[in-house]
């Protein structure tokens, strides 16, 4: 038997990168009571070294398939040789925020008003940008493109690590510029197709990871007599009262019920106004699933309240892949040393490094070591020649008769950015090191056959796939096991495209001056990565993207912001169709991926909300 605890006026299940957001922006009207339920603990319930890898900016490698990690893996994907890829989601207050890799790439323009345009007013790029910029600080920059005087005063500190006037960010900004583009634009512009600089999660004055939870959950928030926050309860589902009163015919959610793992206690709790569901891209459509909102013809008639069938699907993730290269002894210097010490906690090359970020907060442990990237349109769209064969690649994968109205909105969307020399469909991640994925998604170590090798990586990530895929309860007992599917590759465009971008990194990036001059001819390539010159095989890529592409960790889209009839979950003002009170807020509500990284897409996401939500409560 459920025991009862107090009622709030608004129940945030989930309290992550959107919840706590949204926690404390609405925790900011002091007549409004609000609880916060979190299965991840909070900082310092953690052991020592659980706080200080989540602290410590280079250390979040030291967070995966750990105990503030859902540790979650795909099923077999047919298009990956059947791999099961595995993937990290943050299981802590500050969800993902507090265990990603720090990137703060805001979304491109472009695809932030293809959200409005599919029937979603009020979110254009215009609206939406402002509310991206009520999330953060720049706290450092010397970009001069970087909006640190634009007015931004948000709660999260996004930093600039590097200067981008000398060094590898020089490199990488002239080679872009080499090849026609801006060399290192700010990325919170929501700019198109160039070179961008890459802002950390990172307060530099303490040289530690700003995140949902020592952002939005400042002291001041935390001691707010109005917020309740209550960390390691799983809830189990939305208490929904079906019947009609006073002229509402939609469902209402009248609390939730939640359990303690340690004691095995389950309560529930009453909501007076609202309930939002904050648990990210698989917990949002487990949670509406496991309490009666999804497909009928899944579930059962008998076992569904509301019948949504978009409820976990639409899945979206950025396939990516990583080729790294030799460079030369006369290169400048890269992190492999730092690397290699790392993995083999050698303190006498980690020893000036750890004393420089203790003393000065700055060196190799104070980033993330990504501070350059570039989004590229589609190799050869710049000949009369190239852009033939693109219009024939695509007249041959037309949108399939009988597909969805969505699929073929989604289709139109991502045609017009591949024929768009403007518009960037390839995102290219440089770093100044050796980075590679095992088949299985975890990260594979450089060499440590006692070789002082230096290398260059690039990630290539395929911007706009059109693979789509769901992920759904496929036990509702104890275990609550999900089937997580993104049908990676699935689209056969999706692996037309990316060959053509991961062949352009040897062909083209890496053949440019200056990054050309570094690269050593016939040098050494990542684990499982074809030797210098195969990559100019169409076929030989397509192989290797099949042998070892994987998933970034930018999941999106399960309980998408679109009309109901193109398979839509939530309206424009995040409500949960046929409810009355029930609302969605996190990257599961995004209907088009990002670009690149999700973090502060999902953050602008959130304060958009808190904005609708606190409008929508006021004015009733």
């Amino acid at each position: 038997m459920a025991t009862e605890i107090n009622n709030f006026d608004v129940i945030i299940v989930g309290g992550g990168t959107a919840g706590l957001v949204v926690a404390s922006r609405l925790s900011e009207e002091p007549g409004l009571q609000v609880l916060i339920l979190e299965a991840g603990q909070d900082l310092p319930q953690l052991p020592e070294r659980l706080i200080q890898a989540v602290l410590t900016p280079a250390a979040n490698s030291q967070l995966y398939k750990s105990p503030v990690d859902w540790d979650l893996k795909t099923v077999p994907q047919t298009n990956l040789g059947g791999r099961e890829i595995g993937f990290p989601q943050g299981k802590i207050l500050g969800g993902s925020s507090g265990i990603n890799g720090l990137s703060f790439t805001a979304s491109a323009k472009v695809v932030v008003d293809g959200w409005a345009e599919l029937g979603n007013p009020g979110w254009e790029w215009p609206a939406f940008s402002q509310s991206l910029a009520k999330t953060y600080t720049v706290a450092k920059t010397t970009l001069s493109s970087a909006k640190s005087s634009d007015g931004s005063q948000g709660p999260l500190k996004v930093a600039y690590a590097d200067d981008y006037k000398g060094g590898w960010p020089k490199v990488w900004a002239d080679t872009i510029e080499s090849l026609g583009f801006p060399g290192t634009q700010d990325t919170l512009t929501g700019q198109a197709a160039g070179g961008l600089a890459i802002p950390d999660t990172v307060d530099p004055a303490s040289g530690i990871r700003s995140y949902a939870a020592n952002a939005y959950l400042s002291p001041e928030v935390r001691g707010r007599a109005n917020l309740t926050v209550i960390t390691g309860v799983e809830v189990n589902k939305i208490l929904l009262d079906r019947s009609s009163s006073g002229g509402v015919r939609d469902v209402v959610a009248t609390g939730v019920e939640f359990t303690d793992p340690t004691t095995g206690t389950t309560k529930t709790v009453t909501a007076r106004r609202e309930v939002i569901i904050s648990a990210g891209a698989f917990g949002s459509p487990k949670i509406l699933e496991l309490s009666g909102i999804g497909d009928a013809r899944r579930f059962g008639a008998d076992n569904v309240v509301v019948d949504i069938p978009g409820v976990g699907e639409n899945l979206q993730n950025h396939p990516m892949t990583t080729v790294s290269f030799q460079v030369s002894d006369a290169a400048p210097s890269t992190k492999d040393a730092f690397l290699r010490a790392a993995i083999q906690q050698d303190l006498q090359v980690l020893g000036g490094p750890m004393k420089e970020y203790i003393e000065h907060h700055t060196g190799p442990f104070a980033s993330s070591g990504v501070t350059s990237a570039a989004q590229l349109p589609l190799p050869g769209l710049d000949t009369p020649e190239g852009k033939k064969e693109i219009e024939s690649l695509l007249s041959k994968t037309g949108a399939a008769a009988g597909e969805s109205s969505f699929a073929v909105a989604h289709e139109k969307f991502v045609r017009s950015i591949l024929l768009s020399p403007s518009e960037a469909s390839g995102y290219y991640i440089f770093g100044p090191a050796y980075a590679a994925f095992n088949p299985d998604g975890t990260s594979a170590p450089p060499p440590l056959d006692g070789s002082e090798d230096n290398y260059i990586t690039i990630v290539f990530v395929l911007a706009h796939p059109l693979s789509r895929g769901s992920t759904h309860v496929v036990d509702a007992g104890a275990d609550q096991k999900l089937a997580i599917d993104p049908g990676f590759l699935s689209h056969p465009l999706d692996l037309e495209i990316m060959a053509r971008h991961v062949r352009f990194i040897e062909q083209g990036l890496v053949a440019t001056e200056p990054l050309s001059q570094w690269v050593k001819p016939n040098g050494k390539r990542a684990v499982g990565a074809p030797e210098a010159g195969a990559l100019k095989d169409l076929d030989e890529v397509k192989k290797f993207i099949k042998d070892r592409a994987i998933g970034a960790h930018h999941f999106t889209g399960s309980c998408s912001m679109l009309p109901r009839e193109l398979g839509g979950v939530v309206d424009p003002q995040l409500r949960v169709y046929g409810t009355a009170n029930l609302r969605v807020v996190d990257a599961s509500v995004v209907p088009l991926a990002p670009r690149a990284n999700p973090q502060a897409t999902v953050y602008g996401v959130a304060e958009h909300a808190s904005t609708l939500i606190k409008e929508s409560l006021f004015s009733r």
